[in-house]
């Protein structure tokens, strides 16, 4: 007996020595990663006065450029962004992907095993300075507001510090429900809470709908959130769809009426500084997949309509675009 528990301990102590000497091994390769990542990085930008008007000098030449001159209109911005942008930066513009928020508010560098979820992120010198990107889903819910705020301006930072200081555009998916349901909602505690999609539904009331969005509007803008991954207004006609929970009814005129009031609360009648953007999902209508089976994986890239009802269940996105729905996400 002694002897199999001494092979035991064996067994346990050349585990765990491996373990250690995998972390150490990782750790050297974490930081030689996150430190020639940031090698890629300039100065943060400097503060221009212009007209008695301070302005960050973005692209650090010296001078105010249209691009980073907010007095000037929209589409001249952009135009005068796009003419300074390579072909890679382009190319980071093209792409959204989840991103990992570091410990306490500090920037993700590396996994730490305080957080087994790190895992599954690459470092944000990575994304940012190498990959050129611009985009990004959080996914994480920190324990606090003053957590999720310092990396929001610790991950802007660096952003400014890239060749044109390009900001980053925060996104996520709804965090007011009450329910973990991981890909579909994140609840997050220092929020308001409110009813799911389907609670909505069964109130059936648009003021009510408008009023939520409005406040977690404020309550996204105010960590730096700008992007919802909302609402789904896919109808839930195949009860054996997974994701019924995330959508208003199997009713295309209840869905239209309150999808217009979640976007008019979230971005206002026009797309402004305090607006969320929202992102309505998931055109055409990912109600009816065959059997029920979810289109985020292979085996539910059916969608069938039974009925030839096609055109029931875009009825809710035609009342997305007239609410001036800023993004359309297609079903996969």
């Amino acid at each position: 007996m002694k002897k199999f528990l001494r092979v035991i301990a064996y067994i346990i102590g050349f585990i765990l020595l491996a373990l250690v000497v995998v972390y150490i091994i990782f750790s050297i390769k974490w930081n030689r990663t996150s430190k020639a990542n940031l090698a890629l990085l300039g100065p943060e930008a400097p503060v221009l006065t212009v007209d008695n008007h301070s302005f960050r000098d973005l692209n650090k030449n010296g001078r105010l450029d249209v691009y980073e001159d907010a007095r000037r209109p929209v589409d001249d911005r952009v135009e005068d962004l796009l003419s300074q942008m390579n072909l890679q930066e382009k190319a980071g513009l093209q792409f959204i992907t989840m991103i990992g928020i570091g410990i306490d508010g500090g920037l993700h560098e590396a996994p730490t095993w305080r957080d087994p979820m790190s895992l599954m992120f690459s470092a944000n010198s990575t994304m940012i300075a190498k990959k050129k990107m611009n985009h990004f889903n959080i996914f994480q819910a920190p324990p606090d507001p003053t957590t999720l705020l310092t990396w929001h301006n610790a991950v802007q930072k660096m952003a400014e510090r890239t060749r044109l200081g390009i900001p980053l555009t925060i996104a996520s998916d709804p965090r007011h429900g009450t329910t973990d349901n991981i890909g579909a909602g994140i609840p997050t505690p220092f929020f308001s809470g409110w009813p799911s999609p389907l609670g909505f539904g069964a109130i059936g009331d648009s003021s009510v709908v408008e009023q939520f969005a409005d406040v977690a509007r404020q309550e996204y803008t105010a960590v730096g959130i700008r992007v919802a991954l909302h609402p789904q207004i896919d109808l839930a006609t195949e009860p054996r769809w997974a994701r019924i929970s995330g959508s208003f009814s199997e009713d295309a005129s209840l869905t239209a009426k309150l999808a217009n009031a979640y976007i008019r609360g979230f971005q206002g009648d026009n797309l402004g500084h305090q607006s969320v953007a929202c992102m309505t999902k998931h055109f055409p209508g990912g109600g009816p997949q065959a059997d029920g089976e979810d289109a985020h994986f292979e085996y539910g890239q059916d969608q069938v309509y039974p009925g030839d009802r096609f055109d029931y269940h875009l009825a809710p996105f035609r009342a997305a675009l007239d609410a001036g729905t800023a993004q359309i996400m297609p079903y996969y």
